[in-house]
Formats: C-alpha cells, sequence, structure tokens
C-alpha cells in the first residue's frame, strides 16, 4: 500500500495479568475493547486489536463478538504476556548475564510454543492471524524467525517517530509512529504526580498529557505520515482510555480519523 493510510490499533490483556491498569477497572479489558470497537465502528473505523491467547480462554464469547465484526482485525499479543515461570526465569537469567543470554521471550522453542498456542487460540474462534505484537514491545533475536514461519506476515513492536514501513525479516514491519497513549496518557496510576517522579523516557519522550491533548498531538503526527505518503500507526489501549475519560477522547479521535481523507485499515492490508 502506498497511498496515505491510518492504523488504528488497541492491545488487549487478559485479566489474569492482574496489571496496574487493571486493578482501576471496572469491567474487563476485552469488555472495554468490545465498546471501543462499537465506536471505531460507528465511524466507519478498521481497527486491529492485538490480543494475548488467553483473553480467549477467560472470555470467549466476548471475543466471539469481537471476532464476528467486520471492522475488526484480530491480532496476537503473546498468550501469557510473559507471566509464566518460564518467563521469570529467563527474564532473570539475561539480567545477570547482561543479555548475553535470556530474553523476556524465554528460550527459542519455548517462544514458538507460545506463538503456537497464540495462533491456534484464535484459529478456535475461527480467525486466522497474520498480524502481531509483543506485549511491552519485546522481542530477541528469534522473534521475527519464529513469527514469519508460523504465518505471521505484519509485524508491529517498534516505536519509531517517523518511521515508515518496511520490509525486514521475512515480515512487514509496521512501526507505531504517533505518541502511545499508555506512555503518554494521564490515566489510572498515571497521574501527573507519577509522571513527574518517574524515571520513565520513551521514543516520544517522557511527557505525558490529558486525553483532549494527546488527541492533538496523535494527529498532528498523523498528518506528518499523510504528508510524506506513509502509513500512520495509532496505538490507543482500550483500557488505557477507559480509564482515562471514559473512551470519549477515543470517539473524538475516530471523528477526527474518519473526517481525513486518508483510509483507516486493517495492519495485515498494509
Amino acid at each position: 500500500m502506498t497511498e496515505p493510510a491510518i492504523c488504528l490499533t488497541g492491545d488487549v490483556h487478559h485479566m489474569g495479568m492482574d496489571t496496574r491498569d487493571q486493578a482501576h477497572l471496572d469491567g474487563t479489558e476485552v469488555e472495554a475493547a468490545v465498546e471501543y470497537a462499537e465506536i471505531a465502528a460507528d465511524h466507519g473505523i478498521s481497527v486491529t486489536l492485538f490480543c494475548t491467547g488467553k483473553c480467549i480462554a477467560e472470555e470467549p464469547g466476548r471475543m466471539a463478538e469481537l471476532a464476528a465484526m467486520e471492522t475488526v482485525e484480530l491480532a496476537g499479543h503473546n498468550y501469557w504476556g510473559f507471566t509464566t515461570p518460564v518467563h521469570d526465569a529467563w527474564r532473570a537469567l539475561g539480567k545477570v548475564t547482561a543479555g548475553r543470554v535470556g530474553s523476556w521471550m524465554g528460550p527459542r522453542r519455548f517462544q514458538a510454543h507460545e506463538i503456537r498456542k497464540t495462533v491456534a487460540a484464535f484459529e478456535d474462534l475461527g480467525v486466522r492471524i497474520a498480524s502481531w505484537r509483543d506485549h511491552a514491545y519485546r522481542h530477541d533475536g528469534h522473534t521475527a524467525d519464529l513469527l514469519a514461519s508460523h504465518g505471521i506476515t505484519h509485524f508491529s513492536d517498534a516505536v519509531e517517530p517517523g518511521g515508515s514501513v518496511r520490509e525486514q525479516s521475512g515480515l512487514t514491519v509496521v512501526p507505531i509512529n504517533t505518541p502511545p497513549d499508555h506512555e503518554h496518557v494521564y490515566h489510572a496510576f498515571r497521574t501527573p504526580e507519577f509522571v513527574a517522579a518517574d524515571d520513565f523516557s520513551g521514543p516520544f519522550g517522557a511527557e505525558s498529557r490529558e486525553p483532549d491533548e494527546w488527541v492533538e498531538w496523535v494527529l498532528d503526527h498523523v498528518e506528518r505520515r499523510r504528508e510524506a505518503a506513509d502509513v500512520a500507526t495509532v496505538l490507543a489501549h482500550p483500557a488505557c482510555m477507559e480509564l482515562a475519560d471514559g473512551l470519549a477522547a477515543f470517539a473524538e479521535l475516530c471523528e477526527r480519523i474518519a473526517a481525513m481523507d486518508a483510509e483507516a485499515v486493517p495492519m495485515s492490508s498494509v
């Protein structure tokens, strides 16, 4: 795809992960994802939702509801989200060896097992996933090869201001090239006080903004990618958007994207 396009994406985690965001949710991340997808659909916007495989085990009915929506592409986001003892041990090994051995992903064979398990879980829903984003953008030297060998074609782990779609390691790499919401929107535990005391700084810097201000920041980057005739990829988590302001900013984002002369597309079509 060479014409300007927008990929509106979100990451969805099973509640068994017990994350800091989840402690503030009234419902589940999958429930928030259904509402999020309905808002996008109301504006004629396609979304790609990267879901942990265990979402299907925990909430099969709601995941089936997402799978049935024509405007939703379901995609892989690991199975367990790096929460097993194998992940813990391999991550610890990576720390003590300064990365020479070990990684967040587990050993190569275990990483392959997790990818297969995720693909199979979606196939049980009647979905053949083609796109993938690892939890927390984590990957290692084995990831791309393993994904390609399991039928994944599109990979979105890179956070790159100004990043462009490219072919790499047998995959179409679709970078997140607008400010991700989780790191840059005030929500739940991520208060102004928390951000001021935190030492986080990512590719888009250390700043967080109110939800409506974040929408303008994202749209500024979307316009830059459109001017470059490139794909703009937005990361807006259903849970974060729900916690920030009850999905109001997300609805505004969808309305503004719908008014543009660039098509919002599922990632696997890029």
